[in-house]
């Protein structure tokens, strides 16, 4: 079976079987099963597991998953819809949560939850005028692996800045007797995404206001100048960069650097965790910092109860039993026992937003984080962003960055709002 059709199976069973009361045909256990059950609409089918296990605990609950490719696109529900009581997804934080989600303080006043067990700044995102409006489940950070081989051409930190993969990339670089390239350290280029992460780390700051989309232009201009002198100073050009890409740099990235042509690949801890657990590799990583942050992943997961839950209750009690340690733990563990095909990397596949989860127990299933846990003073959030946010990085903000840097010089490149434009027919006309 492959992993879609696992995963597909798993939803299926978590809104089918995982109740107790499915398996009981007396009309008493399906009034019950109508009246108290617990809706969980979310994008992380992993949940399924989370949910067989709290139903497996809790004989007086019921909770079932309804699977929302991208919950924050489904609110509010059609009117022909039975609303959720619990929402868990990216893209959820917006100016106004009130509209959509109920005030989570009385957790807190009640100690069915103690803020001190969460990263600060990931509890403070979710909140709107210090009001807890959502919750953080998982993050996930920017990484470079290398080869092991290569450990002693690596500064010895856990965090590596943009200017150290330069310059430790650029004395990696090797040219044969032809002046062609037999190894450039790293290609920029290579990766949309990291060009993403530089406009971030960089202070281009995109956010969501009043419904669009604002940066700082300055801020972009000098990420696309600075990517253009690394690409053009240290890889001779574009094409060079390109050419060499596409003659040795075919394989995964985690085989890029074992087969010794590039020094750094970029990742994210997500699959960074599951690669280096589904195969023995013998490469390590660095989180990637800026000016003492490293920038936490903008698809975040958080939850929250929807303002018109049915079942405050019961989205009250699951919300206490997923926020405790141990049962994160248990999570873990059933995990590491099953063995499952789509298994995700750590909690709802990332880092738990639980402090002792990450530090403490995570490292017992994930050993490479033994030697470098993410700094928990460097972890920066990012901005509130729209629900379509992943698709216009992808088809708006990397495009114009890639075709910004290797347009040559004379020639103009398309806007970043040309590109918009074009997105826009694409997703609303």
């Amino acid at each position: 079976m492959n992993i879609n059709k696992l995963a597909s199976a798993l939803v299926l069973c978590a809104g089918m079987f995982v109740c107790g009361c499915s398996n009981n045909s007396s009309q008493k256990a399906r009034t019950v099963y109508q009246q108290d059950r617990i809706v969980i609409w979310t994008s992380c089918r992993e949940f399924a597991q989370y949910i067989e296990l709290f139903n497996r605990q809790h004989k007086d609950n019921c909770a079932i998953l309804v699977y929302k490719e991208n919950p924050a696109l489904s609110l509010p529900p059609a009117k022909d819809e039975n609303p959720p009581d619990i929402i868990v997804g990216s893209w959820l934080r917006t100016d106004t949560p009130q509209k959509n989600f109920k005030s989570l303080d009385y957790l807190f006043d009640t100690k069915r939850l103690a803020s001190d067990e969460f990263y600060p700044q990931l509890l403070d995102s979710g909140k709107r005028k210090d009001v807890h409006y959502l919750l953080p489940v998982s993050f996930n950070l920017p990484a470079v692996i290398f080869s092991t081989d290569n450990k002693d051409q690596i500064p010895d930190s856990y965090v590596l800045s943009l200017d150290q993969i330069r310059s430790t990339a650029s004395a990696f670089n090797a040219k044969n007797k032809n002046d062609a390239y037999t190894k450039i350290g790293f290609t920029p280029l290579g990766n949309d995404e990291f060009l993403y992460l530089t406009a971030k780390m960089k202070g281009t700051d995109f956010r969501e206001e009043k419904d669009e989309i604002s940066w700082d232009g300055a801020a972009l201009i000098n990420t696309v100048s600075m990517l253009r002198d690394w690409v053009y100073t240290e890889n001779t050009s574009p094409q060079i960069e390109e050419d060499f890409t596409f003659k040795y740099l075919f394989m995964p990235y985690y085989r890029q650097v074992s087969s010794g042509r590039t020094l750094y690949a970029y990742t994210t801890s997500d699959s960074l965790f599951k690669i280096l657990k589904e195969q023995d590799l013998d490469v390590d990583y660095r989180w990637i910092v800026e000016k003492n942050s490293i920038f936490i992943e903008d698809s975040c997961t958080m939850m929250g109860i929807y303002k018109k839950a049915k079942n405050q209750v019961g989205a009250t009690d699951f919300i206490s039993w997923f926020f405790q340690s141990e049962n994160q733990r248990h999570i873990l563990e059933t995990k590491e026992n099953m063995h499952l095909e789509t298994d995700m990397f750590g909690i709802a596949g990332g880092f738990s937003s639980l402090r002792d989860v990450t530090e403490h127990i995570l490292p017992i299933y994930y050993n490479q984080l033994l030697t470098n846990l993410p700094p928990s003073q460097m972890l920066t959030v990012p901005q509130k962003l729209p629900a379509r946010w992943e698709s216009y990085r992808t088809l708006v903000v990397e495009p114009y960055i890639k075709a910004a840097v290797t347009t040559p010089e004379g020639e103009v490149s398309p806007t970043l709002h040309d590109y918009e434009k074009e997105w826009r027919k694409k997703v609303f006309d």
